[in-house]
């Protein structure tokens, strides 16, 4: 389970600039909203959600992430500013996504500024991904060494011959 959460992370991470593409227009409607969540362990905690609509476009742009006991995220607030008060924006999204009713957002422009940044986007899961990545496959050899572990070492001596000689 963990190494397949890292793996299903790993686009984000592993996306160019060069694989998004930019969806342009004026800005129809743009909310945040903070709601309490609780994980399976009944952990409570708070999602900040920035949700917003562009004019022509039957899409719905969303961001979110896990504020812990904040009340308030701030940086959605100042991209939600951002985006009210600019006369177009641009939402950069994967290629493969710009007819999807709800496309992975990667980066937000105004005409002005940048109010969310590619490589904030694509960073922000970089550690966590790492993570899961190397604690999934090490329990998985973990378990494999545990269940068949002459096989292992046979595997790991016949390597150490051939890379020996």
């Amino acid at each position: 389970m963990l190494t397949g959460f890292g793996i299903y992370q790993l686009p984000t991470i592993l996306t160019f600039k060069s694989n998004l593409t930019k969806i342009k227009g004026t800005l129809r409607v743009a909310d945040t909203d903070v709601t309490n969540v609780t994980d399976r362990r009944g952990r409570e905690s708070r999602k900040s959600e920035l949700i917003f609509y562009i004019n022509g476009r039957q899409q719905k742009f969303y961001i979110a992430e896990n504020i812990e006991d904040e009340w308030r995220n701030e940086k959605y607030e100042k991209i939600l500013q951002g985006l009210k008060r600019a006369d177009t924006v641009t939402v950069w999204v994967r290629k493969s996504e710009v007819g999807e009713y709800e496309p992975e957002v990667f980066q937000i422009d105004s005409e002005r500024t940048t109010l969310l940044d590619f490589e904030t986007v694509r960073t922000a899961k970089s550690p966590i991904t790492a993570y899961m990545l190397l604690l999934g496959l090490g329990s998985i050899t973990a378990f494999l060494w545990l269940r068949f572990p002459e096989k292992l070492n046979k595997i790991l001596r016949t390597n150490d011959k051939t890379t020996s000689t």
